[in-house]
């Protein structure tokens, strides 16, 4: 009999847990340095895994205000976004406010050249929004593939890797990983992904 209520499958159940874990263990370890910013990057991924946005939604659903910035022009639309606030255009016209317990996303913009998250400007983008959320999560390009996430790294506070099981290769996760040392990354640790479940370390 149904009786109203709405029953989450158990792996959904699981899935759900496993990232209100991590969004505590962001939130609470950094002690006197919070962690406030906070890069996902997949491994080897052809299309972006979601563990970004699924995170964002941990925050937004605990009550944190959130925001998801996509930097990742190479899959951008025409919508305005990150590349133009970098470029000086005001926040209130970039920021798709959320409703709900759903975070607030920043796009990536229509600009073609991935060399503008280089510059300075994405530092004080990135600071005006975080005068505006307590959190903010960004995707990138995949690494080592592409390099966007060299130029991200060292402006966010922290960085999650996402590999994905049977997928990517050691090799390639510990080229990336090495890759973000070089520049100073505060990488905290994996996600691993599978088909019906992630694991944290």
């Amino acid at each position: 009999m149904n009786d109203g209520t709405t029953r989450m499958h158990p792996e959904e159940s699981a899935a759900s847990e496993a990232y209100r874990i991590l969004r505590s263990t962001l939130k609470f370890a950094a002690g006197d340095a919070p962690i406030r910013s906070i890069l996902v990057v997949d491994i080897d991924r052809r299309k972006p895994s979601g563990v970004a946005h699924r995170l964002a939604h941990a925050f937004s659903r605990a009550g944190d205000p959130c925001v998801l910035i996509e930097t990742d022009s190479r899959r951008a639309s025409s919508d305005p976004g990150l590349s133009d606030l970098i470029g000086g255009a005001d926040p209130v016209d970039i920021v798709q406010l959320s409703s709900g317990d759903a975070p607030s996303v920043v796009a990536a913009g229509a600009a073609a050249d991935p060399d503008v998250l280089a510059g300075d400007g994405l530092q004080e983008a990135l600071d005006t929004l975080l005068s505006r959320f307590d959190f903010a999560i960004l995707t990138a390009a995949s690494l080592p593939e592409f390099g966007d996430a060299l130029a991200i790294a060292p402006r966010v506070d922290a960085v999650i890797l996402v590999v994905t099981a049977g997928r990517s290769s050691r090799a390639r996760a510990v080229e990336a990983r090495d890759a973000l040392d070089r520049v100073g990354a505060n990488t905290l640790g994996v996600v691993m992904i599978e088909s019906k479940r992630s694991m944290f370390w």
